[in-house]
Order: C-alpha cells, then structure tokens, then sequence
C-alpha cells in the first residue's frame, strides 16, 4: 500500500474519533415575546432544571462554554447558588438577581412520556429553554430544541442544546455584540463571576 494511501486512511481515522462525540445541533424553534425584539443581552446565568446534579452540571458548563466562546459572559447556578447548601426556588431567584447577569438560561427537559411525544417523536427527549430578563423577571422568548438522532449520550446532548441555544439566540438578535478596543473589556458580571468561594472558577 502506497504511503499516500496510508495517509489518506489515517486521516479518516482521525476525523472519525475527532467527530465520535460531536452531535449535530439541532434547530430551535424561537418565540418571542412581544417586547424582546428591542433586547439584548451579553451577560448570562446558566441554570439546568434537573434534578440529577450531574446532569444539571454538565448542561449549564456546556452551555456557558459555548457562549464564552462566542465572546458572552456567563456563569453555571451552580457556582452561584452552589449545592453545599440547601437550594430552592427562592434561592435561585435569588442568585439570578444578584449575579449580575442579565438574562438567565433555564433548560428544561420536555416531558418524554406525555401521549403526544411517546406517539408523534417515540419519546425522544426534547427540551425547552426559556430567556429570563433579570431587570423584570419577565421571559423574553422560549426556544424548544429537538434532541439530535446523533446525540446518543449526556455529553453530546449537552453539546448541542448549547449550540442550539447559542445559535438561536444569535438569529434571533438577542445576543449583544461586544466591542474589542484594546484590551477586551470585562463586564461587572464577569469580573464578579471569575471568582468563586475565592477559587477561580473553572469549566
């Protein structure tokens, strides 16, 4: 076998384990409310609504990783309401309004034994992710993402609903572009955020 077709195979492999964990993102079907089409938002609070910290974990790193790569500031719940002490509703709301943050990202996962999804989608999870405005506490849209048919494990499931959030976010004009002058300005959010229980926090 010729050294160019031994190449051209090892290449193959690399680009086949690089893509084994990589789902495709899936779209998200976007809805507004009535006064969100004004706003924009550049600082984010990542909150995974599960009840399995695991989970909730990995969907809000995800998702903050993504938007940090995008050049957004953002922050996981947990790093802000932190689950070495008793959490709840009031507690969150709570951290949402104190973090600094302008809007709030809660994921959802879409009930996949309702009748109409174990009928219609075989019960694949689904997800609903809706922007909260932090100032007024009022949901300015909601996204509902289909889970991807590649997305066979927590991590690439987490993987794409944060591409798809990051991306609709993005068409539908939500996201603040950021100005780069010199040295890249860091938000109050962020400068508040970079550090946690005096430990730089970490994806």
């Amino acid at each position: 076998m010729s050294v160019f077709r031994w190449a051209s195979l090892a290449i193959l492999v690399v680009l086949a384990l690089f893509f084994a964990g990589c789902a495709s993102a899936p779209p998200a079907a976007r809805y507004l409310a009535a006064g969100a089409h004004d706003k924009t938002y550049d600082g984010f609070l990542a909150y995974g609504a599960f009840k399995d910290l695991v989970i909730e974990g990995r969907f809000e790193k995800a998702l903050c990783a993504r938007l940090r790569q995008a050049g957004h500031a953002c922050v996981p719940m947990l790093a802000i309401a932190t689950p070495t002490s008793p959490q709840d509703s009031a507690t969150r709301q709570r951290a949402m309004r104190t973090s600094g943050a302008q809007a709030a990202l809660v994921i959802e996962l879409i009930d996949p034994t309702t009748t109409s999804r174990q009928v219609l989608a075989n019960g694949a999870p689904a997800y609903r992710v809706s922007v909260i405005d932090t100032e007024t506490q009022a949901i300015a849209a909601k996204l509902a993402i289909e889970n991807p048919p590649d997305a066979d494990n927590l991590r690439a499931r987490a993987q794409a609903v944060a591409v798809a959030t990051t991306q609709a976010l993005k068409d539908a004009g939500l996201l603040q572009p950021r100005e780069r002058e010199g040295m890249e300005r860091r938000t109050r959010f962020e400068l508040a955020t970079s550090t946690v229980g005096g430990s730089r926090s970490t994806n």
